[in-house]
């Protein structure tokens, strides 16, 4: 398993974008961790954990990081590119933002408010939970959630599906 199909998309993005894009991974690090050769993850320019700066902060080595696929280290690539090949998943995204405001704004959809005006912890960053989330949000809701990205995909056991936008 390669990085080829993510990379099509990348590409074809980047040709018709008149901005830079990149290409980033929303990794679970508890479930990266499970992967064969996994490296620990180590926050850099190219690697982000999502609760760094959260109520969950103690949490954030455990938790969900946004990876620079270009920036970061072939080891996790490599580890990136299993997990997408298993039945955990990776999501992947292509977005004009910077890693930090990409961050900032991935922070800020962590936490989801209920009808009955609890707050749960939306776990977007599941590959295999984001499908099902993108098909509970209104169109409004999609428009808001996604603004950040050109495409955001998911890949479980080697298949890539497009999540937004619709194909």
């Amino acid at each position: 398993m390669d990085l080829v199909a993510i990379h099509t998309h990348l590409e074809a993005r980047r040709h018709a974008a008149s901005l830079p894009v990149r290409l980033y991974a929303l990794a679970d690090a508890l479930l990266l961790a499970s992967s064969r050769d996994a490296p620990a993850l180590v926050r850099s320019p190219a690697n982000v954990a999502l609760f760094d700066g959260t109520a969950d902060a103690a949490l954030a080595d455990a938790g969900p990081w946004l990876i620079d696929v270009d920036g970061t280290s072939e080891t996790l690539r490599d580890a990136l590119q299993h997990q997408a090949a298993g039945s955990n998943g990776i999501s992947w995204l292509i977005s004009a933002y910077d890693i930090t405001s990409l961050g900032r704004e991935m922070q800020q959809r962590l936490d989801a408010r209920l009808p009955n005006g609890n707050t749960v912890l939306l776990r977007f960053y599941d590959a295999r939970a984001m499908a099902s989330i993108e098909s509970m949000l209104t169109f409004s809701q999609r428009l808001s959630f996604f603004h950040p990205t050109f495409d955001w995909f998911t890949q479980i056991n080697s298949q890539l599906t497009r999540i937004h936008p619709h194909a």
